[in-house]
């Protein structure tokens, strides 16, 4: 029942696609939609992961779009004094922004602490979404890949097929738990003092 979930294009794509869009359109609280891929990647032929990476990272990448429109939205109800002392920061968002939203979509980190603040500087859309996008694409690829490459390690060990999807779920729920729960602020923060 669980395969045949997985394995049917007119439940799939459009389930990934909404997941990964509802995800990624709440800010700071995003559903781990990586959790999903993960847990398809067993079920599905080399064709089939490579359209719900593609499907998935275009969701996600709508879902930012979302995030950015909040952090503008945010700019509006700025006074024109923030508003010039932000020219600073536009000035640096041109220069190095493409690599860093590129980054940022690239990893499971939280992204949308640097989005808003492209949305809130009017950072162009044009520059924004491509790199989200190629960004997502990186880290959808990678979620499957490494998703499937375990399925199939725990599979060769145990045998049993699905004590090997009970186990792999349970690792994927235990890593996605700890994901969660890690204060990612105080991790940048730690390893900012430790550049200094």
């Amino acid at each position: 029942m669980i395969k045949e979930l997985f394995t049917h294009p007119e439940f799939l794509y459009p389930g990934i696609f909404l997941i990964s869009f509802i995800s990624n359109s709440i800010p700071f609280i995003g559903i781990p939609y990586l959790n999903f891929l993960v847990v398809a990647s067993p079920f599905l032929r080399i064709e089939e992961a490579a359209i719900v990476a593609v499907v998935s990272a275009l969701g996600a990448s709508l879902g930012k779009i979302v995030i950015y429109f909040i952090g503008a939205g945010v700019r509006m109800t700025l006074s024109e004094r923030t508003k010039e002392n932000l020219a600073f920061f536009e000035k640096i968002f041109e220069k190095w922004g493409v690599l860093a939203v590129f980054i940022f979509a690239a990893s499971p980190l939280p992204d949308d602490v640097l989005y808003i603040p492209l949305g809130i500087a009017r950072y162009k859309l044009l520059h924004f979404f491509p790199a989200v996008f190629c960004g997502k694409i990186v880290v959808t690829f990678l979620a499957i890949f490494m998703g499937k490459a375990t399925y199939d390690s725990i599979k060769f060990l145990l045998g049993n097929d699905i004590l090997s999807f009970a186990v792999f779920f349970l690792i994927t729920t235990l890593l996605t738990f700890a994901v969660i729960r890690i204060d990612w602020k105080s991790v940048f923060e730690k390893y900012g003092m430790r550049k200094k």
